[in-house]
């Protein structure tokens, strides 16, 4: 340790001290992500003071599962804890004091907060996290549910958390991206808008909505909002693949190109990225640029089913069939949800006049593609397997 940082040894801490120092802890994450009120508090020698809309004060050491809350009952500890926690002189995240003044001017100038939730000046019981469990274990089950298969029940838990908190913008993009994966794909549009209508502008929603919009087709809409969101947050990767995507689907392809390599330059090894600018390579038939970014992309990321679909088509269009084929069969393998691979592994094994091999595929592409987004490839492959 050197003098001028702040800190002392541990090593002489029990025989320095007969009581040990008061420790101040805080959880901010409900507040940030789901509008819940934030959570912090001190441990000081045996009592532990919880600082919440309803306030708790624990006896560690003869009650050391907490629970017996001795708040109501111990106004003058509660006061003493309070002014002993206040002066730690922390403050929220994205409170005045704590933020960047430039980051905090672009953000209110472009009409968006700080943080994912809405913030309130006065959070009531209601917002008390212990006042919320069965919320938080309806998220938790739509995400078990969405892994199961069960996308219906996960909506289903989700509108019921939105039913009962309507400021909960996380909800509401889970939603939505089920709906959008189940190829409702107006259903998960118009969540998103009802979310931005009930809850204010949000960065991670826009990306969201203005990714959708631009795989509708609605680019004209897409591209203001998604260049609003890369203003409001330049480092925001995922904003900005979203904004490359939208702006490849309206053509314009050199803008597409020069923010993907915006990302690049943040992060060389941003695998999602590399796959993007593959796929605009692909569309301005330059297989070369396209099989050099995808083959970054799969040994940044080696997992990536999109890169080696990407390598899939690239093979192909050099007239290299066996190892497109492999391609896209590694593809499936990562991701049997790449109906892209799927539909392009299925039907090259039959145009390579391997039939049995390409049957299970065309199957499983006709069971479980969204008929949203794959309708006539579905009763394309239907007559095939007839």
């Amino acid at each position: 340790m050197t003098g001028d940082l702040p800190g002392r040894t541990l090593l002489t801490a029990i025989t320095d001290e007969d009581e040990p120092r008061p420790m101040y802890f805080e959880a901010m994450t409900a507040m940030l992500k789901r509008g819940w009120a934030p959570l912090r508090g001190v441990i000081s020698g045996r009592e532990k003071y919880i600082d919440l809309p309803v306030e708790e004060l624990y006896d560690l050491d003869g009650d050391p599962k907490e629970a017996r809350n001795l708040a109501p009952t111990t106004g003058e500890r509660v006061r003493v804890l309070t002014a002993q926690l206040q002066g730690y002189g922390e403050t929220l995240p994205g409170d005045q004091a704590s933020e960047n003044a430039e980051v905090r001017a672009r953000l209110q100038s472009l009409g968006y907060l700080s943080g994912s939730a809405p913030r309130k000046a006065h959070y009531t019981e209601d917002d008390d996290p212990k006042r919320l469990i069965d919320v938080d274990r309806l998220m938790i089950e739509g995400i078990e549910l969405h892994r199961s298969g069960r996308g219906a029940d996960a909506m289903d838990a989700y509108r019921r958390v939105i039913a009962r908190r309507p400021d909960m913008r996380l909800a509401y993009r889970r939603l939505a991206y089920i709906q959008w994966e189940a190829g409702a794909t107006a259903g998960a549009i118009a969540t998103l808008r009802e979310s931005l209508a009930k809850n204010g502008p949000d960065i991670d929603t826009e990306v969201r909505l203005g990714t959708y919009l631009a795989e509708s087709g609605a680019v004209a809409e897409a591209i203001p909002m998604l260049e609003r969101t890369a203003k409001a947050d330049p480092g925001n990767a995922e904003g900005l693949n979203a904004l490359g995507i939208a702006y490849a689907r309206a053509g314009r392809a050199g803008d597409a190109l020069a923010t993907f390599e915006r990302i690049l330059a943040i992060n060389p090894r941003d695998a999602f990225a590399l796959e993007n600018a593959g796929t605009v390579h692909l569309q301005r038939g330059n297989p070369l640029a396209a099989r050099e970014a995808f083959t970054k992309a799969v040994a940044n990321d080696p997992r990536s089913s999109r890169a080696h679909a990407g390598l899939g088509v690239v093979a192909l269009q050099l007239n290299e069939r066996d190892a497109a084929i492999e391609h896209w069969r590694r593809a499936v393998q990562l991701d049997p949800r790449n109906f892209d691979a799927l539909f392009n592994l299925g039907t090259e094994l039959v145009n390579a006049g391997r039939l049995a091999e390409a049957r299970p595929f065309l199957e499983q592409f006709v069971r479980t593609a969204p008929s949203a987004f794959y309708a006539r490839d579905i009763a394309r492959l239907n007559e095939l397997l007839r």
